[in-house]
Parts: structure tokens; C-alpha cells; sequence
């Protein structure tokens, strides 16, 4: 199959980049200042076949974003957008979805299975927190300081899945959470150690895993229970206003953490794995 692959400033691909995601051209208005490079590939009778965009990761180099339509030369199309990423930036990493970027074509440009993006979904966990020795978790209404919120919104930053963290997100109720129920975590010291944002509709919390400092989390060597405490609150501060059902959305998470998931009720409804290069 003859396909060639462009170059091209992020807002010539916007309408492909909706084509491949669904939606108008509109909807993508804000990606295009999110884009270091962005390469669209074409066919023999130059039928646009795709796109690929690259934007900055704090923990990886650069998230892969789009990819190649379905069809007969998806595997062609979405290979040669890798490997001209790939020359631009040797350290990424993208999303394996047969609609866009199928996991045999990550496998062949080079990519390895690192993670995953990951739904669980279940009744609302019952289990009281169990708050580890030197830490103290407050509702995110009660603190004050954007540095503090903005802090603990970073410690998600080495996890591969997760974005540039905005300014904006030391805001009150940021991303459109409620920060009645979200709760941030404190050290001894009293330097923010974790976050857990949550949004409730009707009975149904829907939240994202916590983030934990790395030096706080549970390891080989440590179990320090902060994530799941973080998790746990919340819950709890949903069920005094009505949530039964949760929903909870990962990206990076280990086994153990989504072990530890399962282990509170909660089943996998959906699986993305997340491939890396360099």
C-alpha cells in the first residue's frame, strides 16, 4: 500500500483528529496548543488514512494521541505515524485500541506493555479508612491554600497516563469535582502527600484513583495504606449525601493497586493497555 506521511501544524489535523474520536472540529480547539508535532498520513488517491499527535508527558516524554482510521490499511498507516513519531521522540507512549492504534501495531513500531487505562464500577466500598501513622486526610473544602491543592494534584505526575498538570487545578472544585467530598492527604510535616476528587450524580460516585507522593506509597518494602485511605474517605463522605454505586477511573495503576480495588467489590468493566517505547 503507498502511503505518505506529512508534517503538518496541529490545526490542519484537527478535522481528522475528530473523524478519529467523534465529535466536531470544535471540540478539539484546545488540542492543538497541547501539540508539540502532529504528522497526518494519506493514501495513494491522498485520502487523509489518519493522525498522530504528540503531547508532553511529566512522567514519559510524550502521550500519542489519534492514530489511523479502521479499514484495510489501518496497520500500514498507524505504523508509519509511529515511526515518524518515534524519530521525533524516542520516549513515548499511546493507548492500544483496535479503532485507532491496535496493540500489533505498537508491538511492531517497538512499544511494550507498560500499564493501563482501567474502569472498575460497584456498590459503594463500606470499609472505614484506616488512616496510616503520620498522616491526617481533610476534605478539599477545608484547605485553603491553591499550593497545597495544586501540590497534591502533582503526585500524580511520575504515573505514565497522566497529563501536564494545569495551574488551574489549585482551584476550588477544579476538573468539575466537589470538593465536599474530595479529600487531600498531609504529612507529619504538613506538606501534601495525596488527592482523591470525586463528582456524585444521583447515587453514583464517580472518582479517580488517588494520587499518592511517591515516597508515600505502598511498596515492597512498605505498606502504607495512604491510597486506599484516600479512596475510602471519599466513599465515606458520599455516603452520608446519598451515593451507593461507584465508579472509578485509573490510569498507571499497578496490580496491586487494582488488586486492592477488586478486594473492596469493585470489577474491571473496562481494560486499556498502555504501551511505551525508550
Amino acid at each position: 500500500m503507498s502511503i505518505t506521511v506529512s508534517s503538518v501544524p496541529p490545526q490542519t489535523a484537527l478535522p481528522t483528529f475528530a473523524r478519529l474520536y467523534g465529535g466536531s472540529v470544535d471540540d478539539f480547539a484546545g488540542l492543538a496548543d497541547q501539540l508539540t508535532d502532529v504528522w497526518i498520513v494519506q493514501g495513494a488517491d491522498s485520502e487523509v488514512l489518519g493522525a498522530l499527535g504528540l503531547r508532553v508527558s511529566p512522567a514519559h516524554g510524550s502521550e500519542v494521541m489519534g492514530g489511523a482510521l479502521p479499514g484495510a490499511g489501518q496497520h500500514d498507516a498507524a505504523l508509519a505515524l509511529l515511526r515518524s513519531a518515534l524519530n521525533v521522540q524516542p520516549r513515548l507512549y499511546a493507548y492500544a485500541g483496535d479503532d485507532l492504534l491496535p496493540a500489533g501495531v505498537l508491538e511492531a513500531a517497538g512499544l511494550q506493555p507498560i500499564g493501563a487505562y482501567t474502569r472498575m464500577s460497584g456498590p459503594l466500598p463500606a470499609a472505614l479508612p484506616d488512616v496510616p501513622d503520620g498522616y491526617r486526610i481533610v476534605p478539599l473544602s477545608e484547605v485553603s491554600s491553591a499550593d497545597d491543592r495544586l501540590a497534591a494534584q502533582r503526585t500524580y505526575s511520575d504515573r505514565i497516563g497522566h497529563t501536564l498538570v494545569p495551574d488551574g487545578a489549585g482551584k476550588p472544585d477544579a476538573f468539575g469535582t466537589d470538593d465536599r467530598l474530595g479529600r487531600l492527604a498531609y504529612d507529619a510535616a504538613g506538606v501534601p502527600a495525596g488527592i482523591c476528587r470525586a463528582t456524585l450524580e444521583g447515587d453514583q460516585l464517580y472518582l479517580g484513583t488517588p494520587g499518592v507522593r511517591p515516597d508515600a506509597r505502598d511498596s515492597d518494602a512498605r505498606d502504607s495504606g495512604l491510597r486506599q485511605a484516600l479512596l475510602l474517605s471519599v466513599c465515606g463522605a458520599a455516603r452520608a449525601v446519598g451515593a451507593t454505586l461507584l465508579t472509578l477511573d485509573a490510569w498507571g495503576d499497578t496490580p496491586q493497586e487494582r488488586a486492592e480495588d477488586e478486594a473492596l467489590g469493585l470489577q474491571t468493566d473496562e481494560f486499556t493497555p498502555i504501551y511505551a517505547a525508550g
